[in-house]
This record gives structure tokens, C-alpha cells and sequence, in this order.
């Protein structure tokens, strides 16, 4: 009886270092993967960091740029308008020399 105890006992003993061997291998597995998640993971978290950094200087770039073309489209409004003042003071002068021609043409005409 004693002989049958002690064969299952190292019997299941086996089974079980068995299978605590297979949960240790397992467990380094996991433990593997889990490492490489985490450096996976720091990767990524790094390259948004160089990336948010490239978007922010992108960021005041364009910032720059716009602020430039605002001051020089409002430059050319500026000038745009003193030229169609000039213009409309030019036709304005044109149309009452015009009116005088006209007008002299008329008086001749009734002479």
C-alpha cells in the first residue's frame, strides 16, 4: 500500500513540476512580450514627442506666414484704394473737361 502511495505521490509530483515548468515558461513568455510592449510602446510615445514638436514649430511657422500676409495684404488694400482714389480724381477731372469741351462745342455750334 505504502509502494502505490508513494508511485502516485511522484507520479503527480512529475505532472505537476510538469506543469509548473510549462506556467514558468509561459510566465517568461508573457513577460517577454510585455517588455517588448513597453518598448514598443516608449517608441511611440517618443516619436509623438518629436512629432508634436515638428507640429508646433510647423505650427508657428504658418503662424509667422499668416501674420506676414496679413500685413502685406493690408499694405496692397492700402494701396489699392489710393489708386482708385487717384483714378476716380483723374476721371472726375476727365468728365468736367469733357462737359467744357462739350458745353464750347455746343456754344460754337449756336453761333
Amino acid at each position: 500500500m505504502f509502494f502505490v502511495l508513494k508511485s502516485r505521490y511522484r507520479r503527480e509530483k512529475i505532472e505537476l513540476l510538469g506543469k509548473i515548468d510549462k506556467l514558468r515558461g509561459r510566465l517568461e513568455k508573457l513577460g517577454r512580450d510585455k517588455l517588448e510592449v513597453k518598448n514598443e510602446t516608449n517608441k511611440i510615445e517618443e516619436e509623438n514627442t518629436t512629432l508634436k514638436q515638428k507640429l508646433k514649430a510647423k505650427n508657428s511657422e504658418l503662424r509667422g506666414l499668416k501674420a506676414k500676409l496679413a500685413d502685406v495684404d493690408g499694405r496692397l488694400k492700402v494701396k489699392v484704394e489710393e489708386k482708385t482714389k487717384e483714378y476716380e480724381e483723374k476721371m472726375k477731372r476727365m468728365q468736367s473737361s469733357y462737359d467744357k469741351l462739350v458745353f464750347e462745342l455746343d456754344e460754337m455750334r449756336h453761333r
